[in-house]
């Protein structure tokens, strides 16, 4: 059976540029090893390997190559990050014991953020509108004299959201620029702090891994302190990611061992993959506008189809990527709908593929308001670097009867 992949958000498919430096790499490296923390003449030629890939994907970022830390993937990068934050922040200014995450994060942050409320942390949920959009008004209630870390994400990875992070950041930091000040009121208060400004302010991270690819990366221009990616999300190698972190900001990180990647997490470098993974990442931001645009012509052809079926609207009116898109199906459930589909070659989601097999409700869905009952009935579809126009004319075509069948099958189950 003919497959049609609409499922790019969860992973992209191997970008053959990326697949070719692969290759390369690992000809390159045949017959000796490739751990690139050893002296010798091999072990040299791994680093130089590596370090050209970290180049390229700092240059594709608009980053330092210092700045650039390989990981073990997407969560792996926002754990380091939250938690690495989190903990020097506190460790610098005890009273800094307060982690700030949006509602609608991805479990890579808000487990994470969750998590540390066991080593004394505690965590403040900013609350986002009907469209999914972080409420900005949330920051006025703030005591930013005792955060540490904070983590909103860029792009929402179910209902592609653009979330106002650069907003987000310039509120935040004004805000602790006038609790300073009310705090220094007293002068003894002044005198005690002054001189710690910068070491023990709290940072900002952003999940950019639904952003990748979607939307222009540029750290240097980036009001953000760390910035996560997943290479998988733009046709790399999949078990890598990358972190972005300002070489002035401290991360107290527990990854620890040989001292690799800034003694930020420690263990040997997989070389071929990062080789690919610099060439996706580079891909995806060169080709960007041409992604866009075609993503755009996709969409438009998506909705025009897909909400002229009665009982079908868009999860979210809110300013959103082209590339990624979210359907609540009245009378339906995501998992009926999704058996049916995949039954007719098409692969879709209901939303983040962390959570597939599994039927609960979407948690973004129900932070935006939805009913338990509505959350359960949605369908995401994402576009990628390989979708085209047959793709989704192949999903307009099955989408109907499968959809009928959810409602039939999910009519019985209520009966």
């Amino acid at each position: 059976m003919q497959l049609t992949y609409l499922d790019n958000a969860a992973s992209e498919p191997l970008h053959p540029e990326a697949l070719a430096a692969m290759n390369e790499a690992a000809a390159t490296l045949s017959g000796i090893g490739a751990n690139p923390s050893s002296a010798h003449a091999a072990g040299r030629k791994a680093a130089a390997l590596l370090e050209t890939a970290r180049a390229q994907v700092a240059r594709a970022l608009g980053a330092e190559p210092a700045e650039v830390i390989f990981t073990g993937g997407g969560t792996d990068s926002c754990a380091l990050a939250l938690r690495g934050l989190a903990r020097s922040a506190c460790r610098q200014d005890p009273r800094r014991s307060q982690v700030v995450i949006s509602q609608v994060e991805h479990d890579a942050v808000g487990l994470n953020a969750r998590d540390l409320q066991g080593a004394g942390f505690q965590v403040q949920v900013l609350p986002v509108d009907g469209g999914g959009v972080v409420d900005l008004e949330a920051v006025s209630a703030l005591d930013t004299t005792q955060i540490a870390a904070v983590s909103v994400m860029s792009v929402c990875n179910e209902n592609g959201v653009v979330q106002p992070v650069s907003q987000l950041c310039h509120l935040l930091r004004e805000k602790a620029a006038a609790d300073t000040r009310a705090q220094q009121g007293d002068s003894s208060a002044s005198k005690k702090n002054a001189g710690s400004g910068q070491a023990s302010r709290f940072a900002i991270h952003t999940d950019a891994i639904a952003a990748a690819g979607r939307q222009e990366i540029n750290f240097a221009k980036s009001p953000v302190d760390a910035l996560s990616l997943a290479c998988h999300k733009v046709g790399g190698p999949a078990a890598l990611g990358v972190l972005l972190a300002r070489r002035e900001v401290n991360i107290a990180s527990d990854r620890l061992g040989g001292g690799q990647e800034r003694a930020l997490r420690a263990g040997t470098q997989d070389v071929i993959a990062a080789a690919g993974a610099a060439v996706a990442i580079e891909a995806a931001q060169q080709e960007l506008a041409e992604t866009t645009r075609r993503h755009q012509q996709l969409r438009e052809k998506l909705l025009q189809g897909a909400l002229a079926i009665p009982g079908v609207k868009l999860a979210s009116d809110a300013p959103a990527v082209p590339g990624i898109v979210q359907f609540m199906l009245q009378g339906a459930e995501a998992e009926g709908l999704l058996f049916a589909l995949d039954q007719a070659g098409i692969c879709a989601s209901a939303g983040s593929a962390c959570h597939t097999g599994v039927a609960r409700p979407s948690p973004v869905l129900l932070a935006q308001g939805y009913s338990e009952k509505d959350a359960l009935g949605s369908l995401r579809i994402s576009f990628g670097w390989s979708t085209r126009e047959h793709d989704v004319d192949r999903l307009l075509q099955a989408l109907p009867q499968a959809l009928s069948a959810s409602r039939k099958l999910a009519e019985r189950e209520r009966k």
